[in-house]
């Protein structure tokens, strides 16, 4: 059973399917805790570096998946 999207109303505007039909750890829609705290702090980061585009939490799944394998 797909799970919601942990998303952000500030970056996430999407018009189309957020959860992975992937059933497995990492994928959007199926973030654990510890990932979701991850795409938190990286965001934060980036923002303090002064970068404000690509911030969606989608590409930040992506980039903690890549950071943690």
């Amino acid at each position: 059973m797909p799970v919601e999207l942990n998303s952000d109303s500030k970056y996430d505007d999407y018009d189309y399917p957020t959860t992975s039909p992937n059933v497995q750890s990492g994928h959007p829609g199926h973030t654990t805790p510890q990932q979701d705290a991850h795409v938190f702090q990286l965001r934060t980061q980036l923002e303090q570096a002064g970068y404000s585009e690509r911030l969606d939490t989608l590409s930040m799944v992506n980039d903690v998946l890549q950071q943690l394998t």
